[in-house]
């Protein structure tokens, strides 16, 4: 008997990641040495975007991320 795959289910973070925003902190370490690695950027594509907490200031920011739970937790809503 042949095993059919059933298509991908439903993000990770669909499952786990309401109220996100509300206990994850970003770690200042990693905020500032993105925040020096993008200084100077106007536009950015942050794909993975999650809740947004790592995005630099004063960019415009296109944010991706395969889970509608996380994009509903980001600021100024984000692309799907």
């Amino acid at each position: 008997m042949e095993s059919v795959a059933a298509g991908p289910g439903p993000a990770t973070y669909d499952r786990i990641g309401t109220g996100y925003r509300l206990i994850r902190r970003p770690d200042p370490r990693l905020h500032s040495l993105i925040g020096q690695a993008l200084e100077g950027a106007r536009t950015v594509v942050n794909v993975g975007a999650g809740a947004g907490s790592y995005e630099p200031e004063g960019a415009d920011v296109t944010a991706v991320d395969p889970s509608d739970v996380m994009l509903d937790q980001h600021p100024g809503g984000a692309g799907r």
